[in-house]
């Protein structure tokens, strides 16, 4: 059991005690000069500082089997991640929204939150890096509305989901990224004027036809494919938003990150995971 350094520094208070008494029994049972007294022993080892650098060094010890245990733990939960990654299901053009070649190398999968706030610091990192490193990386796109944030989480996935039925791959993009530039996060979702369903109004803005839009914003069919991606990331492993799971269709190597990194950070991710040989 791991003591807290105030018990280990008693315990050794209490070690130095104890060595000092036995001292002065063996020194009590031999003919000699007249023995120090516990106190006055204690008081020569703390004078001389080698109680103090006893404590010092069991503190380290213990510190530093507090850092190894810790650093265990970390990785164990990394490799739990990464095993559960790997059930992601392979980035397929018909059922997936793709920014980038379809088959590029390396596919940075994010599942994101229209109304997640960190999804919309996010925004459009994944695809800046893409832009960066055009042979080599895509971003492959994947619903993932939090419960705390519906209806309106849900609402938008549906909404961009009907984008792309009537304007392909490019619309979906297009119309996520209006979503990501205006609504209030949260659950909050985009303001509305004169009354007017926000998402019916971007349709409209977009050049989509409204009628149609609004007959897929209520389509089951549309509903279960949402519901299809949020089921794909929990049997990832993603429980939080955004969540990345980088994969390397060559190797098979996966990594997964999570939380809204900076640029460079996911530009080296995807470097390292292009590098790794497997």
């Amino acid at each position: 059991m791991i003591m807290s350094p105030v018990t280990l520094k008693s315990t050794l208070l209490l070690a130095g005690t104890l060595a000092a008494g036995l001292f002065l029994n063996i020194a009590h049972s031999q003919p000699s000069n007249p023995t120090p007294t516990t106190e006055q022993i204690i008081q020569s080892l703390e004078k001389s500082g080698a109680l103090d650098r006893a404590i010092d060094r069991g503190i380290e010890r213990y510190r530093q089997k507090q850092m190894n245990a810790a650093q265990a733990k970390q990785q164990k939960e990394e490799a739990q991640k990464a095993a559960m990654a790997k059930n992601a299901r392979p980035a397929d053009p018909n059922k997936d929204f793709i920014y980038g070649k379809p088959d590029a190398v390396i596919s940075i999968i994010e599942y994101s939150d229209f109304e997640c706030p960190f999804c919309k610091q996010f925004g459009d990192i994944p695809n800046k890096v893409v832009d960066s490193m055009p042979d080599q990386v895509n971003l492959v796109w994947r619903n993932f509305p939090l419960s705390f944030h519906d209806p309106m989480a849900t609402k938008e996935a549906v909404a961009t989901v009907c984008a792309a039925q009537q304007g392909s791959n490019a619309a979906f993009w297009k119309y996520a990224d209006s979503i990501f530039k205006t609504t209030r996060s949260n659950g909050q979702g985009m303001p509305s004027a004169n009354g007017v369903d926000p998402l019916l109004a971007l349709a409209k803005e977009q050049g989509l036809n409204v009628e149609k839009f609004d007959v897929c914003l209520r389509s089951e069919a549309v509903a279960k494919q949402v519901s299809a991606d949020l089921e794909d990331g929990l049997n990832a492993g993603i429980s939080g938003t955004p969540g990345v799971i980088l994969v390397n269709h060559k190797t098979g190597a996966f990594n997964v990150l999570a939380g809204a990194v900076p640029e460079d950070v996911l530009k080296q991710e995807v470097k390292n995971l292009l590098n790794n040989k497997k």
